[in-house]
């Protein structure tokens, strides 16, 4: 009798343990299996309306000022992101608060580059870019936070992101490109 109190105990001790084990998964992508999730039910074309109001920068002098001085979040309405070539300004990106999954592309003359389009918030997500004409220049399947494939609008990987370092696109010699915020 003693030997089956014992048993239950044991037995009700690894039960309690198993229900405490918290089981993670974590699925491993690579170029092709990354391309078919990125590509799955995407839009290639979009209709140019649902972005007229940002052909143009509609704060172009205001955000040109900003960052000269290196503000780069404007109080509850964007945030900046801009992009130097040899430290001089190529381009940046407009981000608003009431709109976070979308990026808004700009050249320095504040016309629209390119408009990005984040499709769900969390990981894995795509981000679907478009020309201002409205076709599908890029898309960005991320992974994680930490790893990011980029492909072109005919499935071409263009990039591997792991962390701060890309791979370049013909994956040969691991030449890595070392960039941050700001830089291209």
């Amino acid at each position: 009798m003693f030997r089956l109190i014992i048993i239950f105990f044991i037995a009700l001790f690894s039960v309690s343990l198993a229900d405490d084990e918290i089981i993670r998964a974590e699925i491993k992508y690579n170029e092709l299996s990354a391309k078919k999730e990125a590509f799955k039910n995407i839009q290639r074309k979009l209709d140019k309306n649902s972005f007229k109001d940002y052909l143009k920068d509609p704060d172009y002098k205001e955000n040109m000022e900003l960052i000269k001085k290196n503000i780069f979040l404007v109080e509850l309405k964007r945030e900046l992101c801009p992009f130097y070539l040899r430290k001089t300004l190529a381009s940046y990106s407009v981000t608003y608060v009431d709109k976070p999954y979308n990026a808004y592309y700009y050249n320095i003359l504040g016309n629209l580059i390119k408009v990005d389009y984040i499709e769900q918030n969390s990981y894995p997500k795509k981000t679907l870019g478009y020309s201002r004409y409205g076709n599908l220049i890029s898309v960005a399947f991320s992974v994680s936070e930490e790893e990011e494939f980029v492909y072109d609008e005919k499935g071409n990987l263009e990039a591997h992101w792991i962390g701060g370092e890309m791979i370049n696109k013909n994956n040969k010699e691991p030449k890595i490109l070392k960039l941050k915020r700001g830089e291209i």
